[in-house]
């Protein structure tokens, strides 16, 4: 029997869960929000060291005072988990973050609120479960009610009173439903905190692997177990105090048992996988060694976790386990044994290693020795699945949230690499992404403030004749002092997923400016760009239905360009698209032919009417080789059956090359220049007459 069959059947289950996990668009902004918070951690970390130290140095109201800011820090953090989740699904989805913040945090507090309504410090009894769950539904919520809306200036406008008491009305349902189920699932949880309350072994063993287990998703457990973890550092000092008078002995299991032998250099025992990065002396783990030792002195090890990465890697995940899963096994039988003396006093869990050994047993040798053979047995725990990695190059083949290893930025910065398209982004990019889209808001609010957009018009004039028989349409702004403005912005439209709005806007702008100021000028084409992100909008269709209501003036056809220098991401549903797009009468054409994301493969998948050539090639005209190469362009796009027609001819010199190669329809500076309406008017009354 081969029993290789259903193993590889395993893990390939495994996989596909673990991929549809990572491809799950809620799945990536929690794991983009807890990998953003790290440096809240760490500081929050640091905090404790420091505290630590104060204690150690008799500065007891410097300690006490950072203790309780540590404190702080840790009661806050579920609220602050929560913004960042409606912060990065604000950035990611086009909503707005003030409403996504306020509304999430309206939630949270609501729901919390209504369990602790006799209490007014109600935000202690947050917990990270329902921090993060508020915000998910928030999200969603708004997401499907709150839409945006287009004016002339394309920004957002005000929803519907009607869409806000919709929206309200679910809001406070979610309130209360959460209340609801928090309430109604307290005895559960009360059991569960039963179930794995460390008052004997096999308890305390479920309790360490429950809260490293959370570390798989990023979330560390002492957030999600920090009810139980309170309790059993109340029961650690109590027994402490009542074994100082005398009155009982000491429990084997405590807080500093957790913190000294479990976690050297942090969760998971990672300072036996650091010593392992050093051993094995690969270059590429130079950096992250860099950052994670000063950290992992005091066991701090967020960085480590997150770049080699343990997070989503069943590889790295499975000694991550089975390490602190040992060290607790051999620690609670050695202190039993009397090998080790129990802990004695209490240890902040930012001790470095062998001091909270030494501190934690009032000076016991043992101790310390014990702690060290404890790190060697992690290092042989760890070894071989790194080796492996190593090996399989598991970090670039296998881990489908893409390479997380640590590279180098500028002094004292650290930064996960950008990941692949199954995104799970580093806290710095997650970070960049949402100044670079705070900034592009700053950018179009400046713009809106200081003036409008307004439409100008390009001819496209037949090479033999010059006559005019199409214009395309372009978006300017216009200041208040009347200076124009070339659409440069459109990059910010672009980075906030919002070049839907702006085509709609000139769409429909142009096809109003058809009906009242051009109808008088049959025979001509009005040439509108429209993206690709705008072709994928759900909502384009019934709009373009909507405008096409009212037939075009006599003799006049309405042309969509694909711009070509975006990236077709779906082209099967494009191809749907375009398809019906031509069944109400309009053109499609491909524009920047030559540029962008050229593809010759765009010839044979859509049906075009017109192929725009981008300048790029009449430039190329000046090289040795440029006319032939666009002669055979020029013949390549007429074996799909279309019309060709080239940008950017400036001189007489290019007119007469491009008019050789076959093209018989061109836009250019040399013909006429872009124009505002009135000057338009002006110039096809003189070509009628």
């Amino acid at each position: 029997m081969n029993y290789n069959t259903p193993i590889r059947n395993v893990n390939s289950i495994l996989y596909q869960l673990k991929l549809k996990f990572i491809n799950n668009r809620i799945s990536q902004a929690v794991l983009s929000s807890t990998m953003a918070i790290v440096p809240f951690s760490v500081l929050r970390g640091l905090i404790v060291v420091a505290s630590t130290l104060c204690l150690n140095f008799h500065w007891q109201k410097a300690s006490l005072w950072l203790g309780n800011l540590q404190q702080t820090m840790l009661v806050f953090l579920p609220v602050l988990l929560n913004i960042v989740f409606s912060l990065q699904w604000a950035v990611r989805y086009r909503l707005s973050i003030m409403l996504s913040i306020s509304f999430s945090l309206t939630v949270l507090l609501g729901i919390t609120g209504l369990e602790h309504n006799h209490d007014a410090n109600f935000l202690i009894g947050v917990s990270l479960p329902v921090a993060l769950l508020s915000a998910i539904f928030t999200n969603l919520i708004l997401e499907k009610n709150i839409k945006l809306f287009r004016t002339n200036k394309i920004k957002f406008n005000l929803p519907s009173i009607k869409t806000l008491l919709v929206f309200f009305s679910k809001i406070l349902s979610l309130i209360l439903i959460g209340h609801v189920i928090l309430h109604a699932s307290s005895w559960i949880t009360s059991d569960i905190a039963k179930a794995i309350y460390p008052d004997n072994f096999i308890h305390g063993l479920l309790y360490e692997l429950l809260r490293e287990g959370t570390w798989f998703f990023g979330i560390h457990g002492i957030y999600i177990f920090q009810d139980t973890g309170l309790k059993l550092m109340n029961e650690t000092m109590a027994n402490i105090d009542a074994w100082k008078a005398g009155r009982e002995s000491l429990n084997i299991i405590s807080v500093p048992f957790y913190d000294t032998w479990c976690a050297s250099g942090g969760c998971g025992g990672t300072l036996s996988l650091l010593i392992c990065l050093l051993i094995s002396r690969n270059p590429s783990n130079r950096h992250l060694i860099g950052v994670s030792l000063p950290l992992a002195i005091f066991n701090i090890n967020e960085p480590l976790i997150f770049g080699v990465p343990v997070v989503l890697n069943p590889v790295m995940f499975i000694p991550f386990l089975m390490t602190p899963a040992m060290d607790y096994i051999i620690a609670y039988y050695a202190t039993l044994w009397h090998i080790v003396p129990p802990m004695q006093q209490m240890v902040g869990w930012a001790t470095p290693t062998l001091i909270n050994a030494w501190i934690g047993t009032n000076g016991s040798i043992n101790a310390i020795l014990f702690q060290v053979f404890l790190i060697g047995m992690g290092i042989v725990i760890y070894w071989p699945f790194l080796r492996y990695m190593e090996k399989r190059d598991y970090k670039e083949i296998n881990l489908p949230c893409g390479d997380t290893r640590f590279v180098p930025l500028k002094e004292n910065q650290f930064q996960l690499s950008i990941p692949g398209h199954r995104e799970v982004e580093s806290p710095h990019h997650y970070l960049s992404e949402v100044n670079e889209y705070i900034d592009a808001r700053r950018k179009i609010n400046e713009l809106q403030n200081s003036g409008n957009f307004v439409l100008w018009f390009q001819p496209q004039i037949t090479l033999d004749e010059r006559k005019i028989v199409a214009m395309e349409v372009l978006l300017r702004h216009q200041t208040d002092d009347g200076k124009i403005t070339p659409p440069y912005f459109l990059k910010y439209y672009e980075r906030l997923g919002m070049m839907p709005e702006v085509d709609f806007w000139v769409l429909e702008t142009a096809i109003q400016t058809i009906h009242h100021e051009l109808s008088r000028f049959p025979g001509m084409i009005l040439s509108v760009n429209i993206s690709p992100q705008t072709l994928l909008d759900p909502n384009f269709l019934s709009l373009v239905s909507k405008l096409m209501r009212q037939p075009l003036p006599s003799g006049w056809k309405l042309e969509m360009e694909i711009t070509e220098s975006q990236k077709v991401t779906q082209p099967e549903q494009v191809i749907e698209v375009l398809a019906i797009l031509r069944q109400f009468g309009i053109k499609i054409a491909l524009d920047d032919f030559g540029s962008g994301y050229s593809t010759l493969s765009y010839l044979t998948q859509y049906e075009l009417d017109k192929i725009k050539l981008d300048r790029t090639l009449v430039l190329g005209l000046a090289r040795e080789g440029g006319e032939a190469f666009l002669h055979h362009v020029v013949q390549l796009c007429k074996t799909s059956g279309c019309q060709v027609l080239i940008e950017g001819v400036e001189t007489e010199e290019e007119h007469q090359i491009v008019q050789s190669c076959g093209i018989h329809l061109a836009q250019g500076f040399l013909f006429h220049r872009p124009q505002p309406i009135n000057k338009l008017h002006e110039l096809l009354e003189a070509k009628m007459y």
